[in-house]
């Protein structure tokens, strides 16, 4: 059945999140949208930013909510809950609803999209390793699926604050030599977008997601972000405490009251990106979003443009 957005329930989690900020405004055709966050505040803002979707502040970890999220959606876009120590548990509760939804004889659910990583073979990090096993969850469903694996963000790259400073200093948890492929989130977003809009051509889909053609490391793109913002990047490696709780604050805001679990997945994540990087090839991507796939270069001049900065 093709894909109606005029009529579909497209369910959303982590709606307030870097991957769905990027997607939503894409989505002005889907008139019914169900968009699920943790706090007050993202509820508040997503509400006042789309007037017309269903905004519900939940707890994911509960088989309850997250069955009740389900009742009546047509597509969902499950992401994941970074470092949370029961993101499997939660991927499995989605899938178990899905599935409830999928069987009720309804005529309801016809598609879950998954957002996962690249390289889930990678049982050394514990973010990659627990999305490995609800990849194999969501094959073993009977669900229709399509499970999209992108790489490190470039959106994750400080750029606003690299502008701002008189001598902008940036400090990586990892080192800045070894080399990684990169996506950029606009590209994530037009890659859900494809699988929204065309759905059965990527039923039992897995998709490696890089937007980059050549592999970059920390070191070499913090010297274009210079040579485009005209100021040098001093760079320099944090300690290895110190990089673990900056990983924290990126994702929750703070590295005060972190459940241990979560603070030993930054743990692990920086001790394999220090070594070994993630590689990955955007042939992919560019396949499925039918463009080129932008590059680092090319994602900073339109950062550095939307902050009305030098080019």
């Amino acid at each position: 059945m093709p894909a109606d957005p005029s009529n579909d329930l497209l369910l959303l989690t982590c709606a307030s999140g870097k991957q769905a900020t990027a997607l939503l405004p894409l989505l002005s055709q889907w008139k019914r949208l169900r968009l699920a966050v943790k706090s007050s505040s993202s509820k508040e803002r997503l509400q006042q930013q789309y007037p017309h979707a269903e905004v519900i502040q939940t707890d994911l970890y509960s088989p309850t909510n997250t069955a009740a999220l389900m009742g009546g959606v047509n597509v969902v876009i499950h992401i994941g809950p970074s470092y949370h120590p029961h993101e499997t548990e939660i991927g499995y509760m989605m899938i178990d609803a899905a599935v409830q939804e999928y069987g009720s004889g309804k005529g309801g659910l016809n598609h879950f999209i998954l957002s996962s990583v690249l390289n889930t073979q990678f049982r050394k990090m514990m973010n990659h390793d627990c999305k490995r096993y609800i990849e194999e969850y969501i094959m073993e469903s009977g669900l229709p699926y399509t499970i999209l694996q992108p790489s490190t963000f470039m959106d994750n790259t400080p750029l606003p604050m690299l502008m701002s400073q008189e001598q902008p200093v940036f400090r990586s948890a990892w080192s800045t030599d070894v080399k990684f492929s990169w996506v950029a989130l606009r590209d994530l977003a037009a890659v859900m977008h494809t699988m929204l809009i065309e759905r059965e051509k990527h039923f039992y889909a897995q998709y490696p997601l890089v937007s980059t053609h050549s592999t970059l490391s920390f070191g070499e793109a913090m010297g274009i972000i210079s040579k485009k913002i005209g100021k040098e990047i001093k760079v320099e490696v944090a300690e290895f405490r110190e990089g673990v709780d900056n990983t924290l604050v990126r994702v929750y805001g703070t590295s005060e009251g972190i459940d241990q679990r979560s603070r030993d997945a930054a743990q692990r994540m920086i001790l394999f990106y220090d070594n070994r990087g993630l590689i990955g090839n955007s042939n992919v991507l560019e396949w499925v979003i039918g463009r080129k796939a932008t590059q680092f270069d090319e994602w900073v001049d339109g950062k550095v443009g939307e902050a009305g900065g030098r080019k």
